[in-house]
């Protein structure tokens, strides 16, 4: 085969569907770097750049002295609720035995991505919750929530690590008389960064599902939140049509 028709992505595609269709089971031993070189007729550094790319997308793992090993993981859930009318429904539904917590709730600079949305001073203060939920011994889902600080004044809740019904957005809107007019969600794709790979479990630059949350009550921004789901958590978006009702 003519290296320079193959690139690692191609070699990495390949093992990653037949892991993906259990062809090649959990745990099975994947080809060396020598024998993928010859196998595909490519260099051997082209080899070892597909098998690094399955590990850090979790189609394998890597043990010293033994090569890689296939890994499988069954699909997580993490069901969002959303109204076809544009009116997202606000809260997640998780599986019975999740556990969410609040891991910190504290005032802190917004620097300057965030005060930008917020429309305040990188130096102003704002308040930080960062979150998780677990599933089974996994975290499978990381947040941050960024609130301006007046609103703290008005809805103390923000500074503690409860989190109970009805939720601190509402909270907000009962406090200011204000009702959310516009939630925008951004989805992008990233890799994993330091601050996460220790939660999530995996090593620093995996891929990562980002979602960006912003909600404007007609005034200004009430909440700009980033959450993080690591591969293998499939978030999956539900729409009820409230306009025929």
């Amino acid at each position: 085969m003519d290296p320079t028709e193959v690139g690692y992505l191609d070699i990495a595609d390949h093992y990653r569907r037949l892991i993906a269709d259990r062809q090649i089971s959990d745990g099975d031993r994947l080809p060396s770097v020598r024998e993928i070189a010859t196998q595909w007729g490519v260099a051997t550094k082209t080899a070892q750049r597909a098998l690094k790319a399955l590990s850090m997308e979790g189609y394998a793992t890597a043990t010293r002295g033994l090569g890689y090993a296939a890994a499988y993981r069954p699909h997580d859930f993490a069901t969002l609720r959303v109204r076809v009318n544009g009116a997202r429904e606000r809260g997640e539904a998780y599986a019975p035995g999740d556990q969410q917590k609040i891991l910190s709730a504290e005032l802190t600079p917004a620097g300057g991505a965030v005060s930008e949305v917020l429309g305040i001073e990188p130096t102003d203060l704002a308040v930080l919750r960062t979150g998780s939920v677990t599933r089974g011994g996994r975290v499978i889902r990381m947040s941050h929530s960024w609130f301006p600080a007046e609103l703290a004044d008005l809805v103390p809740e923000l500074l503690t690590t409860e989190s109970t019904p009805p939720g601190n957005v509402a909270r907000i809107e009962a406090a200011t008389g204000r009702k959310t007019e516009l939630t925008a969600d951004h989805f992008t794709v990233d890799i994993t960064a330091l601050q996460h790979t220790k939660a999530f479990g995996v090593p620093q630059g995996a891929p990562v599902l980002v979602r960006t949350t912003i909600r404007h009550d007609g005034e200004g921004v009430i909440e700009y939140g980033t959450t993080w789901f690591p591969r293998n958590v499939v978030l999956a978006i539900e729409y009820t049509d409230q306009t025929s009702s």
